[in-house]
């Protein structure tokens, strides 16, 4: 399934991205089913909720609610194609912004929080967030994905000028990423805050997303090569993790079969269930991977770099180029959409952790003049995007190597998006 954007053709096509309007009976029942949809996906994930649920939520039983939708993958799609429609409608107005890229980026960011801000209140229908799209069969994700594509194309519009597009599209398509990334993954963080802060958080997102986090004039020397990052051998359970966590994130937890995993090694299944009794456990098992290597990557940051700002550059660098090489990509948190409630609620709560370590390092290095004057704890959140997003930056931007990558998609965090 292709999962990135093609090399050819320009923003415009995405004028035909518009949510459908309710009209009559049918269409009213069937948008109020998308919202319970939307909601019951967004708080269990795509695998956790059921169509009995769903029916349930709008008193329906499941034999009524296939008269709408046959199928849980058709209620599925459908629900991506409504949001990416809703984000269209609001976000492309940006593009038309008078003042240039850096206003155009202040008006996208305005319009998006603001959307936001309505689902919050109740004054907005809820919409799908884009974390489990992986999780599309072929099927259907042949009719979203593209869509998308065309979502992330607006987003390229505003942040790059055709002639920027034509002439260095590489830089274009990251930086286009780059604001896809923190601005779609914000709707994890977000309810941390309570709605009528958004307009303050609003405003201190786009200060580090347009001024970055490091001090003005400061410069980082290009971070150090990690040691040799090598894939591990194909008998190893390592390599069992690593490739269960690449298919995680390049197809969700559903599409992510043990089958499949075991036809990647050219390995049995009885192997995988010599070490886990069941595919929950396995998905833990990648998690615990990926949390140790955060925090690894965050140890040896602080105990190379003195000052603040460099410890959080050196960490995320260590991380955004493991990514690149062969061994392999972290778990995208979105996955834990998929973990049972009181696994998941650890999960996070270790997560949070590693976010909040991100923040102290802001913090010092705005102490030890490193760094530039920021909310810390939101430029944590940022920081933590950026790692995690990184593994799915190839698919966006051609060309991306382990030596480019973290110039092409991290730097910007610590310089400003057009620095």
């Amino acid at each position: 399934m292709e999962t990135g954007i093609k090399d050819s053709g320009e923003a415009g096509g995405a004028s035909a991205l518009m949510p459908r309007a309710p009209g009559g009976r049918y269409q009213q029942k069937r948008e109020l089913i998308l919202g319970a949809a939307a909601r019951r996906f967004n708080t269990q994930g795509v695998r956790g909720a059921t169509l009995e649920d769903i029916a349930r939520d709008v008193g329906m039983n499941l034999t009524s609610i296939r008269h709408y939708f046959r199928r849980k993958d058709d209620l599925v799609a459908e629900g991506f194609l409504r949001s990416i429609g809703a984000h269209a409608e609001r976000m492309r107005p940006a593009i038309h912004v008078a003042g240039g890229r850096e206003a155009r980026v202040r008006a996208l960011v305005k319009l998006y929080f603001g959307l936001r801000k309505e689902i919050r209140e109740g004054s907005g229908p809820e919409v799908m967030i884009f974390g489990d799209m992986r999780s599309l069969t072929e099927e259907h994700g042949s009719q979203v994905w593209p869509r998308y594509t065309e979502l992330f194309e607006i987003v390229r519009s505003v942040v790059a000028d055709p002639a920027e597009v034509a002439t260095d599209r590489q830089r274009a398509n990251a930086l286009a990423y780059v604001v896809c990334a923190q601005l779609f993954r914000s709707v994890f963080w977000l309810p941390s805050y309570p709605v009528d802060a958004f307009d303050w958080v609003e405003d201190k997102f786009a200060d580090i997303l347009l001024n970055g986090l490091a001090a003005p004039g400061r410069t980082f020397a290009a971070p150090a090569a990690p040691a040799e990052m090598t894939a591990p051998s194909p008998t190893s359970w390592e390599s069992f993790l690593l490739a269960a966590t690449g298919l995680i994130n390049e197809q969700g937890y559903r599409g992510a079969s043990v089958d499949a995993i075991a036809r990647k090694l050219n390995r049995t299944k009885g192997s995988f269930y010599h070490h886990l009794d069941g595919k929950g456990d396995l998905l833990t098992a990648c998690f615990n991977r990926t949390l140790g290597l955060l925090q690894e990557a965050q140890r040896n940051a602080r105990a190379t770099e003195t000052r603040g700002m460099n410890q959080a550059y050196a960490a995320a660098a260590t991380l955004v180029r493991r990514q690149q090489t062969a061994a392999g990509p972290l778990l995208r948190s979105s996955a834990l959409m998929s973990v049972e409630p009181a696994a998941r609620d650890l999960m996070l709560t270790q997560l949070s952790q590693v976010v909040m370590r991100f923040a102290a390092m802001v913090t010092d290095g705005i102490i030890d003049g490193s760094g530039r004057p920021c909310d810390a704890r939101i430029a944590g959140e940022m920081i933590m995007v950026t790692v995690n997003s990184a593994s799915q930056m190839p698919n966006w931007v051609k060309g991306v190597t382990p030596d480019n990558a973290f110039d092409l998609y991290a730097r910007p965090l610590f310089h400003g998006l057009f620095s």
